[in-house]
């Protein structure tokens, strides 16, 4: 195991790194973690293996806003690749889910962890954003059991046992890893799916156009917006053979929320569908959608849905068309430990305490404006972690919370020389990750956000360090 020594704002003060057998101690900076370095003579093995895991409640599990499951459309799956470099490891996975917070999110990655023989900081699991899928916040179970009435939430043996499983399938595609030499990357533009949710009247101020806003003519005819409209597909493959792929798209995932039913929705159709016609295996990566949704596009019919899935289908097939692939290098991976303004004020907090101890109030406040606002605020001293993984000129970045779009282009103007794929929804304790110019304009996100301004330059410092800038 490589050693970790203790990190502040993501800078360790020394690192190490195994490269051809030997133990290399040096001072990395920016948390650079390289799972192992090639020898000197260039014979460093790269290994892969996939995963998946069915993630899906039994019926009468409760799923995001209290909705009581009663349908089961399609499997939500947890899916991902453990990658080896020289014996050290890392997991990347994707799970279809509305989201993981605090302590929930820190849980999973430790099971995983322990499955993979790593360490839970060489860990990143996203959730994928779909509605019609549950949540989970344990912190927040534990205060809703103590409040009176106690509305419903994820049964702790269902999430035990998910744990359990998730470990199994991880702990087989280590058992099952394979040699890979090349990495491919390639990105091809998405036709009428993601539209720009904080749009601006005539006025100035925000008009929100959610998930569904396709119902409303006047809201499907305003112009997309700023979206960011290239999906970017990551292969890892053994000569021109590819054993796995990665999918990153921008877009909150949501047709439908709320009707007793679950789904990984249209996204997960597409990926799936991807990975029958190819007979590869294929995860998909949410991005930086916080403000950006399918509205424009979506009025919540199976027709709008089906056509959804399959333009996103349409933009994998044109990334992976424009894929090349070049010879592997070694991994580096990269964590930041990144303490966020986390709100503790009586002004944010009181209301919440109010809503958590009153059988009266509605649930959905008593669950997502009480108990959860205040789980997170328990672990405002605690740092949200983040990581980056490189491939040469391939850098993957994951990020907690519901992150604006303008941190994923930020990302990629930090290195205009390098393709930069970015996965969003990792711990959400933080809720929406919002620009400091948002909380100015108004609009939704701010007002369901844990977190005070002046979160943006502190992530925009971490995305520096994550992609290698700022190295001491």
């Amino acid at each position: 195991m490589m050693a970790t020594s203790p990190t502040t704002h993501g800078r360790t003060r020394r690192d190490f790194i195994k490269a051809g057998g030997a133990l290399v101690v040096g001072a990395m900076g920016a948390a650079d973690r390289a799972l192992a370095g090639a020898s000197a003579a260039g014979s460093s093995r790269l290994r892969v293996a996939s995963f998946r895991c069915d993630a899906t409640p039994p019926l009468g599990e409760t799923l995001v806003w209290l909705t009581k499951l009663t349908t089961i459309k399609d499997p939500l799956l947890a899916k991902g690749v453990v990658l080896e470099d020289g014996g050290e490891r890392c997991v990347l996975c994707a799970l279809d889910w509305c989201l993981l917070c605090n302590e929930s999110e820190w849980s999973f990655r430790e099971a995983m962890a322990r499955a993979a023989d790593t360490d839970p900081t060489r860990v990143a699991i996203q959730c994928i954003h779909q509605h019609v899928a549950p949540y989970a916040d344990e912190g927040a179970h534990r205060l809703l059991d103590g409040a009176p009435g106690s509305p419903s939430h994820l049964t702790a043996k269902f999430l035990d046992d998910l744990r359990k499983r998730l470990g199994e399938a991880i702990r087989g595609a280590v058992g099952r890893l394979e040699p890979f030499d090349r990495v491919g990357c390639g990105e091809a533009r998405v036709d009428r799916v993601a539209s720009e949710r904080r749009l601006k009247g005539a006025d100035g101020n925000i008009i929100v156009r959610g998930s569904t806003g396709g119902r409303k003519a006047e809201l499907a005819s305003m112009p997309e917006g700023d979206i960011d409209p290239m999906l970017k597909t990551i292969t890892f493959a053994r000569g021109e053979q590819p054993l796995a792929r990665l999918h990153y798209y921008a877009t909150h995932p949501q047709t439908v929320s709320c009707d007793g039913s679950e789904s990984a929705d249209f996204v997960g159709a597409a990926r799936e569908a991807t990975e029958r016609e190819e007979g590869v295996f294929q995860v998909y990566f949410t991005g930086c959608s916080g403000n950006v949704t399918v509205g424009k596009y979506n009025d919540e019919t199976p027709r709008a849905r089906a056509e959804l899935a399959e333009r996103l289908r349409a933009g994998m097939r044109a990334a992976i068309g424009a894929s090349r692939l070049a010879p592997a290098e070694h991994l580096v991976w990269r964590t930041d430990a990144l303490r966020l303004p986390v709100r503790t004020d009586a002004e944010f907090l009181d209301p919440s305490r109010a809503w958590l101890a009153d059988p009266r109030a509605a649930e959905g406040n008593r669950v997502y404006r009480g108990a959860m606002r205040l789980a997170t605020a328990e672990r405002a001293g605690r740092p949200f972690g983040l990581s980056s993984l490189q491939m040469g000129r391939i850098h993957i970045v994951h990020l907690p919370g519901e992150p604006m779009l303008e941190f994923q282009r930020f990302a990629q103007r930090c290195r205009p020389d390098a393709f930069v794929a970015v996965a969003g929804y990792g711990d959400c304790g933080s809720a929406y990750l919002c620009t400091d110019e948002a909380f100015r304009e108004g609009g939704y996100e701010p007002t369901a956000t844990n977190l005070a301004p002046g979160a943006e330059p502190l992530l925009k410092d971490a995305i520096r360090r994550l992609l290698g800038e700022a190295m001491s």
